[in-house]
């Protein structure tokens, strides 16, 4: 499994542990989640905005985003030094 397979694994049993939640909060939204720290780094309506957040508040962190319900359109964000 490669570490990018690995991430996605881990966003989405993140996702799964709190999407009732995270659904009835965030509908429609975009979130960033932390796969290291295993929760939300950063929510929003515009992606770049979400990225923006999520670096500034988890520097170093490997992120995952998507839009919260049935159609997530994910990106998986590499982590920066």
């Amino acid at each position: 499994m490669t570490d990018a397979s690995i991430i996605d694994e881990k966003a989405r049993y993140i996702y799964e542990t709190h999407r009732e939640e995270w659904e009835k909060l965030y509908s429609g939204k975009i979130i960033a989640i932390d796969v290291e720290d295993n929760n939300l780094a950063s929510v929003g309506e515009n992606i770049a905005n979400v990225d923006i957040e999520a670096r500034k508040k988890r520097p170093g962190h490997r992120l995952f985003m998507r839009r919260v319900g049935k159609n997530p359109a994910t990106v998986r964000l590499r982590k920066y030094a």
